[in-house]
């Protein structure tokens, strides 16, 4: 299976630790050299044509319409993920990529999919691909939405690609627009009380609907740069256990 991969952000490790500094384990971490981890990197700035890389990747799954794209621009900084549409059916893979060690070839990526939960035809289309991509994948961030009522569309997409116990330990569920729930707050900067008791009801509820540790279950708000660095200690817990 072809997967065209674009990069959309590189940099030096230390930047991500600067900005995040609960990923800063990886420095002294060793990527096995398996098949999973396998990837090729061209990449002009660095002086790479075909060089065989060994990559972590984390990805951002969810429905178009969640923040998936927002919330990476979040992490990195920098607004360099579309944040519209991708087009049906394309079989991309958007990233950011950060070089740890540049002479044992080792990666850590931040990698956007296309939405799911568009039409039959469109998840009938992608979920081989996911599946495989997910496979491959070290911890995966699911967003959904916080001020949504109904999840049943997500839980059965939830169910069909994390079916083990080997893939459910490697999810986070992410609950973006946080900012969003009832009582809205329109007097001051942040979440009121009221807010962050419904928050905390609403995570109970999606561990309940998602079977999901609540621990590995957060709110978050990517437009107001909310609990941002909240999620990446997450994904530095979802990666330590995987040494």
């Amino acid at each position: 299976m072809a997967i065209k991969v674009h990069i959309n952000y590189s940099d030096e490790f230390s930047q991500l630790c600067q900005r995040y500094p609960s990923m800063s384990f990886l420095e002294s971490s060793t990527i096995p050299e398996i098949e999973m981890n396998r990837w090729i990197l061209n990449h002009k700035q660095w002086g790479y044509s075909d060089k065989i890389i060994y990559e972590l990747q984390v990805m951002f799954i969810g429905k178009t319409g969640y923040g998936k794209s927002t919330t990476l621009n979040r992490i990195v900084g920098q607004d360099v993920f579309e944040t519209s549409d991708v087009s049906v059916c394309t079989k991309d893979l958007y990233e950011a990529i950060y070089r740890i060690n540049g002479y044992r070839g080792t990666f850590i990526s931040l990698c956007d999919l296309p939405g799911i939960g568009e039409s039959n035809y469109a998840d009938d289309h992608y979920y081989e691909w996911y599946r495989d991509m997910l496979q491959k994948s070290h911890c995966v961030v699911y967003i959904i939405r916080a001020d949504q009522r109904d999840y049943a569309l997500d839980e059965i997409l939830f169910n069909q690609m994390f079916q083990d116990s080997k893939m459910r330990k490697k999810v986070i569920l992410a609950l973006n627009f946080a900012d969003k729930i009832e009582p809205l707050n329109r007097h001051s900067r942040g979440l009121s009380a009221e807010q962050l008791y419904h928050l905390e009801m609403k995570v109970k509820d999606v561990s309940k609907i998602f079977r999901l540790p609540k621990e590995r279950i957060l709110y978050y708000s990517a437009a107001d740069y909310y609990n941002i660095g909240t999620l990446m200690e997450k994904v530095a817990e979802i990666l330590k256990q995987q040494e």
